[in-house]
């Protein structure tokens, strides 16, 4: 097979204490068979030892910037204004990449030259996690143009798999400082004028276990309802916006779909008179939503019990 010409990765790392996986991630993207440009670590005032774990690497193609702590999106903003590809990648800094993740979504690249945003598949993994093996597949994997708004093509896109086009980034204004869910709003924004493409080779893996962002999210949901998603709000905001409405159909079914995934959210920790304040915001309300709406004014201890039940199911099911 004839070499892929590199599009030139810019790989970007939040990282936020994170000594205990931050070596591993890092090895992960330097040991990719497509060598990337540049890795533009950002640390977010780390206290654990994470920042030295990263200098004593001293790797020529990792650069070391230090922000103050103000969460995910805008440590991201900071490696996107300072890379120098024409395409940056992203990674948490607890992910990982298989050896040949920058070489398929190299390939997406020249295989979907319209498209602004590349994504690899990914699976799930808890700790602890060998390090994982190239897709066999790699680049010669199916792909194909989804539109993000569409079904659940949103769930094919995430950010420690995918690379967008550095102008567009720009051009979309980055992340936002939000606590959570600053990766799905720059999507949305995104997706309202690009298109995406996704590969079905799975190079990266999306580690839990390890006390990140969305496993505290999932904790505090259990003690109390969360405020609503700041997503309805960009939402709500692109639709009042007259330039965009040739997407707005699109844009409202993925607004309602998200809702009602907040709402089952909701129920699932107990929570049903949050779960139906979102729902209240869906404008097509067909037989899922009403089942939801009935589930949700059932009392919490019912709620509660049967999430306990659902989980010791998976349970089995994981363990068989």
């Amino acid at each position: 097979m004839m070499p892929v010409e590199t599009p030139g990765f810019s790989v970007v790392v939040p990282l936020y204490n994170k000594v205990g996986q931050i070596a591993s991630t890092l090895a992960s993207v330097l040991n990719q068979t497509l060598p990337p440009h540049e890795v533009i670590v950002i640390d977010n005032g780390s206290t654990d030892g994470s920042v030295e774990a990263v200098a004593a690497m001293d790797h020529p193609l990792l650069r070391l910037l230090h922000e103050r702590q103000r969460g995910p999106g805008p440590a991201r903003n900071r490696g996107i204004a300072e890379a120098r590809g024409a395409w940056v990648a992203f990674l948490d800094a607890d992910d990982l990449w298989a050896p040949n993740h920058l070489e398929v979504l190299a390939a997406l690249t020249q295989r979907h030259p319209e498209c602004a945003l590349v994504g690899a598949g990914f699976r799930r993994a808890d700790m602890p996690v060998a390090a994982p093996v190239a897709d066999p597949a790699g680049p010669a994997a199916p792909s194909r143009e989804i539109d993000f708004f569409a079904g659940h093509n949103c769930d094919l896109v995430w950010t420690s798999a995918v690379a967008v086009r550095r102008t567009a980034l720009l051009a979309a204004g980055g992340f936002a400082a939000f606590p959570a869910g600053e990766d799905t709003d720059l999507w949305i924004r995104l997706a309202l004028s690009h298109s995406f493409a996704v590969s079905t080779a799975e190079t990266a893996v999306y580690v839990r276990g390890n006390g990140g962002i969305m496993e505290a999210r999932q904790d505090e949901m259990r003690r109390a309802p969360q405020p609503p998603s700041p997503n309805f709000a960009t939402i709500a905001l692109l639709l009042d916006t007259p330039a965009h409405a040739a997407r707005h159909a699109a844009l409202r079914a993925y607004g309602d779909m998200l809702r009602q995934r907040f709402a089952r959210q909701m129920v699932y920790h107990g929570h049903g008179a949050a779960a139906r304040a979102l729902l209240r915001g869906v404008s097509q309300r067909g037989r899922r939503w009403w089942m939801w709406w009935a589930i949700s004014l059932a009392p919490r201890f019912a709620l509660r019990l049967a999430a306990r039940a659902w989980n010791l199911r998976h349970r089995i099911k994981r363990a068989r």
